[in-house]
């Protein structure tokens, strides 16, 4: 579940965080958001530029270099355990001040369990102003990939919120903003969807059901999304995370025909 975390006025001129590309230490201060209160978080590149990342389409293939750069700087470590692989944000508490923390659900680090990073990529040169002399660099000059981005100017006022505003637009080309939807009354999660729900222990058909009761019942605005298996996904980490909906032995993992809801027919055939 996401968090509001703080950023110290001095962030901006430490050295070390200068030496990082503008791209890692923006994924730096995200990966505070999404830290639990010990400073730790899951580390599935996907995932994670999936939830930090949602309208640029190159960070899934970008999002291990900027994890790189924060590890050779020593700003994270990532581990696996039992096949997962986390990360956990090095002097957590120098940089939070945490009141009343709740406990971590995820697994401690250990040098045992640390995941080996590739060499690190050069960083780039031209990032403005550093306190780091760059003369004592010895890393060739990189330049990382351009993006474009073009920002909607509504001139009538009918542009919904933030996320139905934001596109993107590629070289050459020109593409109208996309506006978010209002959940169907029937949806469900795709396969896909559910397996992502079970392979978090959470059952698929409760989360549903509840992903849908909730968003039903909103209006306006805010009843709008652009990416509705993007936004479950985020809500199933959530339950995931306080242990909400655990699947249950014997589950059907997704809907299926024959049972939509996804629920064992013992299930349905009681008092609902």
């Amino acid at each position: 579940m996401a968090r509001i975390r703080c950023i110290k006025p001095e962030f901006p001129q430490s050295e070390s965080i200068g030496r990082l590309s503008r791209d890692a230490r923006l994924l730096f201060v995200e990966l505070w958001t999404i830290a639990d209160d010990a400073g730790r978080a899951r580390a599935a590149s996907r995932m994670l530029a999936s939830l930090l990342f949602p309208y640029d389409n190159d960070a899934p293939g970008l999002i291990d270099g900027w994890l790189r750069e924060l590890e050779a700087e020593g700003c994270v470590v990532r581990y696996e355990v039992e096949g997962s692989t986390y990360l956990q944000v090095a002097n957590w508490l120098k940089h939070q001040k945490i009141d009343k923390p709740s406990a971590s659900r995820l697994p401690q680090f250990d040098e045992a369990s640390r995941k080996v990073a590739k060499p690190r990529e050069p960083s780039a040169p031209d990032l403005g102003p550093r306190t780091l002399d760059q003369e004592k660099k010895e890393d060739p000059p990189y330049a990382p990939p351009q993006r474009r981005r073009a920002v909607a100017q509504p001139t009538d006022g009918s542009v919904g919120d933030a996320e139905a505003a934001a596109f993107q637009q590629r070289p050459g080309t020109t593409t109208a903003a996309k506006r978010g939807t209002r959940l169907p009354a029937d949806w469900q999660p795709d396969p896909a969807g559910a397996a992502y729900a079970a392979e978090h222990g959470v059952d698929p058909a409760l989360a549903a059901e509840e992903f849908r009761n909730y968003w039903l019942a909103r209006s306006g605005r805010d009843a709008t999304k652009l990416d509705w298996a993007a936004t479950f996904r985020n809500r199933v980490l959530e339950l995931a995370e306080r242990g909400r909906f655990p699947l249950r032995v014997g589950a059907p993992r997704v809907p299926t025909e024959a049972n939509p809801t996804g629920r064992p027919t013992t299930f349905l055939s009681g008092s609902l």
